[in-house]
């Protein structure tokens, strides 16, 4: 019996130390990670374990709060971009309703084009 305890105790230690197995809600990434400095573009907030259906999220791209906020599901929110300033980057904070806040740093790059051609070419190239 004190074997099988063990053994319980040492598998659930090693779920736990595995990113997979925690309950812990995480904002990850965004995607794209850049837009144009005039806004308005569909932008993915990459998480885990978001709350779904257990209240709201307000998301801001430095100060200014982004639009059409929606958790999609628990490992993603999507959101349109505000408009920011040229050639800047921003943090990105999350806020849900239940006080609960996470912060991207510098987390999303406004770029200095306002014809989406010119973003996708940058692409990916977060400087």
């Amino acid at each position: 019996m004190q074997r099988r305890t063990w053994l319980l105790g040492v598998a659930v230690s090693m779920c736990l130390a595995a990113t997979g197995c925690s309950n812990e809600t995480k904002i990850a990434e965004l995607e794209p990670p850049q837009g144009t400095y005039v806004g308005g573009e569909e932008i993915l907030i990459k998480g885990r374990n978001l709350p779904v259906g257990r209240g709201g999220v307000s998301v801001t791209f430095g100060r200014r709060a982004a639009t059409n906020v929606v958790i999609e599901n628990s490992n993603g929110i999507k959101v349109t971009s505000p408009a920011g300033e040229k050639n800047t980057e921003v943090d990105i904070t999350v806020m849900f309703d239940d006080g609960r806040a996470y912060q991207l740093k510098n987390g999303f790059r406004y770029l200095d084009a306002s014809d989406n051609t010119k973003v996708m070419k940058h692409f990916g190239t977060k400087k």
